[in-house]
């Protein structure tokens, strides 16, 4: 009777645990290549809509500033243009 294992008789049972865990390391691997690229992908579809909102939001402080401009020169106009905004809460600067 044999009372201790053998160095021969781990051989395959730790082959089997260094394939397994081998094969864990790989298939997570791969899952987080997947999920970057996923990642990248939405990334890049809100791209042009961030640039987009941000051009819009330049051109309506310009408008905005040049309105303000008009209402201080007496504009009547402007002046309820730029009353208008600030009931809706926005407040607007003046341009240089």
């Amino acid at each position: 009777m044999r009372e201790e294992p053998v160095a021969a008789d781990l051989v395959p049972a730790l082959g089997i645990l260094a394939s397994a865990m081998i094969f864990v390391s790989l298939f997570l691997l791969y899952q987080a290549l997947a999920e970057r690229d996923q990642l990248l992908a939405a990334k890049r579809a809100q791209d042009r809509p961030l640039q987009e909102a941000q051009q819009v939001t330049t051109q309506f402080r310009a408008l905005a500033g040049g309105t303000a401009n008009l209402a201080q020169g007496g504009h009547a106009g402007a002046r309820e243009i730029i009353e208008g905004l600030q009931k809706q809460g926005i407040q607007i600067r003046s341009g240089p």
